[in-house]
């Protein structure tokens, strides 16, 4: 945790977009994995399949990924709850420490997601 402080209301919004954010990579990822199959289908050469097979596993992490944020996410909206059910009074001008480390791992995620989906976009355009 870091001296950095939000308030209560602010961080809950963002946890709920966060949320819908994975969401989307989840479904997204999802996509992007029966596009993977098709190529797969398709094309039987062994140096297509070692991509291929590179881009499953990368699907694998970010799937695991996606799991580890949500979890930590919904961890901190349960602190975030309590802090209300302890305290109810005057919640919107109430502030709490920001988790730095975990708004950090969200914002690298969908940067290396974006990366990632991009270079998977190369690849399916060089193999259709």
């Amino acid at each position: 945790m870091s001296n950095n402080t939000n308030y209560i209301i602010d961080e809950h919004q963002d946890h709920i977009q966060w949320i819908k954010d994975l969401e989307f990579y989840e479904e997204d990822l999802a996509f992007l994995t029966s596009q993977l199959e098709d190529v797969s289908s398709k094309n039987t050469g062994s140096d297509l399949k070692k991509k291929v097979e590179k881009f499953q596993n990368q699907f694998i992490i970010q799937q695991n990924e996606i799991d580890i944020l949500k979890h930590n996410i919904n961890k901190n909206e349960e602190i975030l709850e309590n802090k209300v059910i302890e305290n109810p009074v005057a919640i919107e001008h109430r502030k709490m420490e920001d988790d730095l480390s975990l708004r950090d791992r969200v914002e690298t995620f969908a940067r290396l997601f974006k990366e990632m989906k991009a270079e998977f976009n190369s690849f399916l355009a060089a193999n259709l």
